[in-house]
């Protein structure tokens, strides 16, 4: 018996057709069974909102720019520059359920001219309170004291914005 055939189609190797099938065969079972343990940037498919809940459970770090206002996020807190203001927040932002935050900060009006050495500061105590959707943000800042809002600004993640400070 001869291993070598001829077809219409011209000569083929049994033995080789068989091995390419048997390859092709092992080649997508190794595929299937890989399947469910496949590593999309840390995210497992049948777990995919666990990382979309962890990654949105805090303000996204980086910069958030807005008309008058730019925010530069980090993992310890936020740093704040208005047109003419800054302020801080020195902890880090969490988000609710609902992308929501409310934290306490600093808040400092500034001046035309230079600071004078003995000039007290005139920073308070506010709240920082806002929602994050998606890349946007709305952010309300009060007087943590009297209760005054001192502003309302719409913001945008990876946005740098126009100040125009009272230097």
């Amino acid at each position: 018996m001869s291993l070598i055939r001829q077809s219409k189609f011209g000569v083929y190797n049994r033995p080789v057709n068989q091995l390419i099938t048997l390859a092709a065969i092992s080649l997508m079972v190794t595929v299937l069974a890989q399947g469910d343990s496949c590593d999309m940037n840390g995210v497992n498919p049948k777990n995919s909102n666990m990382k979309t809940t962890a990654a949105q459970d805090k303000l996204a770090t980086g910069v958030w720019g807005g008309q008058h206002v730019r925010v530069e996020v980090s993992e310890s807190g936020a740093q704040f520059e208005f047109d003419c203001a800054h302020g801080s927040i020195s902890q880090s932002v969490k988000l609710d359920s609902n992308g929501k935050f409310d934290v306490a900060g600093k808040f400092a009006p500034e001046h035309a001219g230079p600071v004078l050495r003995d000039e007290e500061s005139n920073e308070r105590a506010v709240r920082y309170a806002g929602q994050v959707n998606q890349e946007q943000m709305t952010l309300t800042i009060s007087d943590a004291a009297t209760k005054e809002m001192i502003g309302t600004f719409e913001l945008k993640h990876g946005s740098e914005s126009r100040l125009m400070k009272c230097r």
